[in-house]
């Protein structure tokens, strides 16, 4: 799992997407929008992601998965952010 969070961390910095890092199986990333519309299109693109806190409107939990599911994560990024 080290390996795979890693490899997630270093496409959202070439990405310039803020997270919080963890040592754990998930982490928060912002999203500069509010998250459920976000965790939304993200499922519209069939990656399902964690909740969202009202203290942080903007972040959302993802859950660190395979490196496959973390491939198909970062792809689904790529074309919400795209959008």
């Amino acid at each position: 799992m080290k390996q795979v969070r890693e490899d997630t961390f270093a496409y959202l910095e070439k990405k310039n997407i803020a997270y919080i890092r963890s040592e754990s199986n998930f982490f928060m990333m912002e999203v500069n929008r509010p998250g459920m519309d976000f965790a939304k299109d993200m499922a519209a693109n069939k990656v399902i992601i964690g909740r969202v806190w009202p203290v942080w409107p903007t972040k959302v939990r993802v859950t660190i998965g395979t490196q496959d599911e973390m491939n198909k994560f970062k792809a689904a990024v790529d074309k919400v952010i795209a959008a």
